[in-house]
């Protein structure tokens, strides 16, 4: 079964993911439920660009620049995609955007595909969406060009608001993280490839009309390994290696090579790069942020259910944490006894009690819930990594502003 770590995580946020929407109108990303109500969505897609933008400005990693992309295909077919050079190099596992979420390659034969380590659901709103929303104008704009204009022309639009509780969850293939694996075929209609290879390096040579018409190059030499610098989670430069084998798929009589099969892994003599990178996931999570319409929303986690798995099925929890109210009411009746002209009256005060804080209930969990802090969780995330036997645990982490029953 492997090593898996599963997020399901609550987080508070106003307006995050718009639609095409029509006109001046602005209109929120929507999804209706079991219940026939709408709810509000920000999408898998938005999620990872956040994660990804929120990761590098905290430095966690780096993201691929525009030169180690290329665009395949033609007309309205083109496609943005990683170069065949940082697949064949190995270089793509360096990059944690491809190490964890995936990528596909469509220049060559078959296409070259990374199925996402990282599995990321879209985020639902925990309240149905009531169709709020706001009349806006650039007025300042407007003004300024009254005087020249002799009258006030305003861009008027409407635009959708839902300021709510959203929940996603993460699930994490941590075996996966740091391998590659490439599927090349030898011949194919306008495409040939063929690997030999020396002690050192593997050399593959490609030629056809295809590889041609993507710009692939006739030659790559393929080091068997090779040594590059990596940054820790401390930000110093240590020594990593990346490892390349190739396997040769033959026919039935076993004869003719049918599919090269390229094994890429990257690992450190220094480091645990599979430990580190989860931990940095797990820290861009944490403080995630998203930039939309000139707002910076923060969408750190205020409810996170974590669990850590090792050879045991692994769950989520997303379809059984619910919001009961957005405030909490307790009622009860005081009872007061008083003397009055020699006779005694007893005096009932119905009160009522108001708790402003969200209270969330979780189905199937016993463990009492901690309060969310950084250092617990990279370490209840360290197990999967010095454990030797088999085990399954739930952790349940919350801001203190949210209160959690269990049931």
């Amino acid at each position: 079964m492997g090593r898996f770590l599963v997020m399901d995580v609550v987080f508070y946020g106003s307006s995050l993911n718009y639609d095409q929407g029509s006109g001046n109108y602005q209109e929120l990303k929507k999804i209706t439920r079991w219940d026939g109500r709408q709810y509000t969505l920000v999408s898998r897609y938005a999620l990872r660009y956040s994660l990804l933008e929120t990761g590098q400005k905290l430095g966690l990693w780096e993201v691929a620049d525009g030169a180690k992309f290329v665009e395949s295909g033609t007309g309205d077919k083109t496609v943005i995609q990683p170069a065949v050079d940082l697949l064949f190099n190995g270089d793509i596992l360096l990059y944690p955007e491809f190490d964890l979420f995936g990528y596909l390659i469509t220049s060559l034969t078959p296409q070259a595909s990374r199925v996402s380590p990282t599995k990321l659901s879209h985020a639902i709103s925990l309240t149905p969406f009531q169709y709020d929303t706001q009349f806006a104008g650039n007025l300042g704009l407007a003004k300024r060009r009254l005087p020249i204009k002799g009258k006030m022309d305003i861009n008027i639009f409407t635009i959708e608001e839902h300021f709510t509780y959203y929940i996603y969850s993460i699930v994490v293939d941590v075996d996966a993280l740091c391998k590659n694996e490439v599927y090349i075929s030898a011949k194919d209609k306008d495409w040939t490839a063929k690997v030999t290879e020396n002690n050192e390096s593997y050399i593959l040579e490609i030629s056809g009309n295809k590889a041609k018409k993507e710009g692939i190059n006739s030659k790559y030499v393929i080091p068997k390994e090779r040594v590059v610098r990596i940054k820790n989670s401390q930000g110093n430069h240590v020594n990593a290696i990346i490892r390349t084998r190739v396997e040769k798929i033959l026919d039935r009589d076993n004869k003719t090579v049918l599919v090269y099969h390229l094994i890429q892994e990257l690992s450190s003599p220094e480091i645990n790069i599979r430990a580190e990178r989860l931990k940095k996931l797990l820290k861009a999570v944490l403080h995630l942020k998203r930039s939309i319409k000139g707002r910076e929303e923060d969408l750190r986690p205020r409810l996170l259910v974590l669990g850590v798995y090792k050879n045991k099925p692994y769950q989520t929890f997303k379809d059984r944490i619910e919001l009961l109210d957005e405030y909490t009411e307790e009622e009860y009746d005081e009872i007061e006894e008083v003397e009055e002209n020699g006779k005694k009256i007893l005096r009932v005060k119905h009160r009522v009690s108001k708790s402003r804080k969200p209270v969330f209930r979780i189905h199937g969990i016993k463990n009492t819930p901690q309060e969310l802090n950084e250092e617990d969780i990279l370490d209840a995330v360290e197990k999967l990594f010095n454990e030797e036997k088999d085990f399954a645990e739930v952790k349940v982490f919350k801001d203190p502003m949210i209160e959690v029953k269990l049931e």
